[in-house]
């Protein structure tokens, strides 16, 4: 039997009018793997900053600790376990400084942690990445954050936090936002490493599938309390909480109807390539050249992982660069003949919605954000410009939040739905929809999901949604064109792709979505 690592007795933590964790018990056995499982805000968060010993000004926070066979101690005085504890955060959580050598930062924490000279703290780290099947050697981490992708960045903090040999693993959403191939290659090195050093992992996760990857024992949580727990099979069975059959059924997106025969062929074409090729000259091939039309309503998905030439293509089709060969045409104009001036009107008739938030101004209001397009483009009265504003907000349920709320206020999943608003008042002939799920909660994607279908639905633009995640494309385009290193490799029907794939990359990327709610922990 194993011995108990961690017990947390009553802990409760509070803001003024919220309680959001309310007498929370857990014990953790050495070696286990616990799963805190629920949307964003339903307490998990809490319990990570506790045992973290990170929480926030003005929390109040009760209840008792105990570690091992240490005497229990308040949670609110709190300092510093007393036994090995690392702490893993995902690589969109901003932990690292986005300017500084991203492998000075990593050993000077292991360097604190074993209590050791830097030296030793940096053969350590090496040593960690040697062993992760697949991940970057040690030279790439002496680059900032700010250069690094995030799939490289996570590698990186991933290895850290084995390299501080814990006894207790706390993984903060240490996966979320990475695409499912690397995110499911990750979820291995966790449980190989674990098998091999013996720690525990407590794991807060937001989406079924980690849970699903990792095993153990799944607690699932609303409201700052847990509903139910158990194994991920019986969660995900029929007789689970209601509230439980719900998240799951949230995250598990029913694809689009099959078209109607030559469906896609019945409006005028909005996008059509010739021949053009794109990307590093390197990876040009005889016959690389694509040929295809996206026509108006239809929906397009250009499917592959982070680096394969979804985006150098994207833009290559709306003119930002020029392809090595071949020509465009947007909306029956070639963009290859076409000064700067006019590709920037041109670009007007495209709306963009992406799983970052760069794409809006944090420093401009919700409703600036929304009239901006109106105002600037279509020259519309005031009191028009505010009627059309306020019907998208309402559209994607942000009619409640003030208006002169700044776009740096809101949440992730608020700015996404901004995008979505923002897109419906420009009327687009094109949306390019990048990656428009990533980092959101089961919950989120479904509302997000919902949106964007009814967007498409009502306002007939044409998709080219970019996705490493076969489940999206399923579930916001009928086809889609898969890539990898600056290639198309396959292309067709989604619903062919998912069942008879011919291209091994293919067959991968549907197997790390569509079978990411496995419920049995992957093998290492």
């Amino acid at each position: 039997m194993s011995a108990r690592l961690l017990t947390i007795e009553e802990l409760t933590v509070a803001t003024p009018g919220r309680i959001e964790l309310d007498r929370f018990s857990l014990a953790v056995d050495a070696g286990e793997t616990v799963v805190l499982l629920g949307e964003a805000g339903c307490g998990k968060e809490a319990v990570m900053r506790v045992l973290a010993g990170a929480p926030r000004s003005g929390e109040t926070i009760s209840g008792t600790l105990q570690f091992g066979a240490a005497p229990p101690e308040r949670a609110a005085k709190l300092v510093r376990p007393p036994l090995r504890v690392a702490y893993l955060s995902g690589a969109h959580a901003g932990s690292l400084s986005r300017h500084a050598s991203v492998s000075s930062q990593l050993v000077r924490v292991i360097a604190r942690k074993l209590g050791a000279a830097r030296s030793t703290a940096r053969a350590e780290f090496a040593l960690a990445l040697e062993r992760l099947d697949g991940a970057p050697p040690p030279s790439a981490f002496d680059r900032p954050a700010a250069k690094l992708s995030a799939r490289t960045l996570a590698w990186g903090l991933v290895a850290a936090a084995f390299a501080q040999a814990p006894e207790l693993l706390l993984a903060d959403h240490a996966l979320s936002g990475l695409a499912p191939m690397p995110a499911r290659l990750l979820a291995r090195a966790l449980l190989a490493e674990q098998k091999r050093q013996g720690f525990a992992i407590l794991y807060a996760a937001m989406n079924t599938d980690v849970a699903g990857w990792l095993g153990g024992r799944v607690l699932m949580m609303r409201h700052g309390k847990v509903v139910e727990e158990g194994p991920i099979a019986r969660l995900a069975g029929a007789q689970a909480h209601t509230y439980t059959q719900t998240f799951f059924k949230a995250m598990v997106p029913a694809p689009l109807p099959p078209s109607a025969p030559r469906a896609s062929a019945r409006g005028q074409p909005v996008l059509q390539a010739y021949g053009v090729e794109f990307g590093r000259d390197g990876a040009k091939r005889p016959g690389d050249g694509l040929t295809f039309e996206l026509r108006r309503g239809a929906s397009l998905a250009l499917l592959g992982e982070d680096g394969s030439g979804r985006r150098a293509l994207t833009r290559v089709l709306l003119g930002l660069d020029r392809p090595r060969a071949g020509r465009v045409v947007l909306d029956a104009v070639d963009v290859g003949i076409l000064a700067e001036k006019m590709l920037l009107r041109l670009r007007r008739r495209v709306a963009m919605i992406a799983g970052t938030d760069d794409v809006l101004d944090p420093r401009m209001t919700l409703w600036d954000t929304v009239s901006e397009p109106l105002r600037a483009h279509l020259k519309l009265p005031r009191e028009l410009v505010a009627n059309y504003r306020d019907a998208a907000l309402k559209r994607v349920g942000l009619a409640s939040l003030p208006g002169d709320c700044g776009v740096s206020d809101l949440s992730i999943f608020d700015k996404r739905r901004l995008q979505v608003a923002r897109a419906i008042v420009s009327a687009p002939l094109l949306a390019v929809i990048d990656e428009p799920l990533r980092g959101l909660d089961a919950f989120a994607q479904s509302v997000m999901r919902d949106l964007l279908r009814n967007f498409r639905a009502q306002e007939g633009p044409s998709f080219l949604v970019i996705t490493s995640d076969f489940a999206v494309a399923q579930a916001l385009s009928e086809e889609a064109m898969v890539l990898k290193d600056g290639r198309v490799i396959e292309r067709g029907a989604l619903a062919d792709l998912a069942r008879a794939p011919k291209e091994p990359q293919t067959r991968a990327l549907v197997d790390a979505s569509i079978g990411g709610l496995s419920l049995a922990p992957a093998q290492g």
